[in-house]
Formats: structure tokens, sequence, C-alpha cells
């Protein structure tokens, strides 16, 4: 796993399970399969980016994490939170580790500063949580509505198109709503074309990726992906608005 990416797993990892921690009855609290599943998830990605440099830490963190919840006999989960506190140990150390700069000398870096404001509005508190196919999700159907107030600002009154149709219809190659640049270009027409066809893509695989697999689980770093995939369409999407002159 890349070094950011790791330590930045390491970050939302502890910040989760601080957060549970520090809930008032904390014993009482049930958790879901998909939640234990994803905490469990992070976990092993960790241990498994760590093996090699600390092995012990990622040794303590697989043992810890089989005995993180348990189930009783009505089938309701519960954490255990001694077990929290081993794992906080192994993180923290870590993470303390990964705040040195690297063999070049530079710090790690916040990769939130490379996604578009409205896909942080509506991703990074979901992201930051462990609810790494929420935020994916949400950060298209983000796209998905900015693009169907587009439709309506152009033509008011008129019901907008919903997911891909509505990515064909307001960037439309022959017709389009909004423009990203000068079409009577082969370059610009086939600009205009392939952000359509990203974007309709987009919304047709990656706007619910939980429809696609129940409980589909995504790791930190594919829903870190996806959301990157968003911010640079939802960037595009800013500058065809600029371009096309249009007052969202």
């Amino acid at each position: 796993m890349n070094s950011l990416f790791k330590n930045m797993q390491i970050t939302q990892l502890s910040g989760r399970l601080r957060q549970i921690a520090g809930t008032p009855n904390v014993l009482s609290m049930q958790f879901s399969a998909v939640d234990v599943a994803g905490i469990r998830e992070s976990i092993i990605t960790i241990a498994n980016a760590c093996k090699e440099d600390d092995p012990q830490i990622a040794q303590q963190l697989l043992a810890t994490k089989d005995i993180l919840f348990a189930a009783n006999q009505f089938g309701q989960t519960f954490i255990n939170p001694y077990a929290i506190g081993e794992i906080l140990f192994g993180l923290d150390y870590l993470s303390a580790k990964g705040q040195e700069p690297s063999a070049e000398g530079q710090a790690n870096v916040d990769l939130w500063v490379y996604i578009h404001p409205l896909i942080q509005k509506s991703s990074k508190k979901l992201y930051e949580d462990g609810h790494f196919a929420n935020a994916a999700e949400d950060a298209f159907i983000e796209i998905n509505a900015r693009v169907k107030n587009l439709f309506s600002i152009v033509n008011p009154g008129s019901k907008a198109p919903d997911g891909d149709a509505a990515m064909t219809t307001v960037f439309s190659t022959n017709n389009p709503l909004v423009e990203f640049c000068d079409r009577s270009t082969e370059t610009g027409f086939n600009k205009q074309k392939g952000y359509m066809q990203m974007l309709a893509g987009a919304m047709s695989a990656l706007r619910n990726p939980k429809a696609h697999s129940n409980n589909e689980i995504l790791s930190a770093e594919e829903a870190y992906r996806r959301l990157a995939t968003a911010s640079m369409l939802m960037y595009a999407i800013d500058d065809a608005v600029k371009y096309s002159k249009i007052k969202e």
C-alpha cells in the first residue's frame, strides 16, 4: 500500500475507534455485519502494509482483530473495549512513526487538498468514519444532482433526466446544453465527447457501488480512487460551467 494511503487509513481507523470508545454505554452498542467487516478489513489492510517493517505490531493487530467483536446468543454483535485499547496502541505507534519525514525529507501530504470542495462536502465525513462505499456513492450522487440542476437552469420547467441520461443530454456532442470548450475543432469535439462518456460511464459503474454487490465493502484506497475520479469530473464541470457562462 502507498504510504500516504496507509497513514490516511491509520488516522481514519484511529478516529473511528476513539469515537466508538468515547460513546456513552459503549458496552451496549450493537454493530452491523457491514460495520464489523469494514473495521476488520481496515485492520487487516494496515497490518499487511506494516508487516515487513513492524512485524510485531502487525501480529498484534491481527490477533486483537479476532477478539474485537463478539456476538451473543441472539446474534447481536458488540465490541470489546479492551481490544480497542490494544489496537489503538498499535495504530498510535504506526501513526507516530509515519509522521517522521520520508527518505526524501518530505512530510506526509493531506490528500484531501486534491479533492473538489463539493466532493469533500458530500463524502469526507463518511470516508473518515470508515463508510467507504457510502462516501464513494455520495460523490457521484453529488455529480448527478449538479448536472440535473444544470439541466433545470438551461431548461426551466422541464423534468431533468437522471444518471447517464442526464450526462448524455446535458453534455451531448451534437446539441449540448453545456459545453466544455469550442467543439468546432476536432480536439474540442473529442474533449466534449470524452467527458460526456466518462460522466455517463461513472453514473452506470460508480454512482451506486452497493447496488452492484450487496453490502459491497470498499477499501480506503479503492474508495479514494473513486473520490479522486469524481473530483476530476467535478472540476471538469466547473470548467464547462465557466466556458458556457452559466450561473448556478
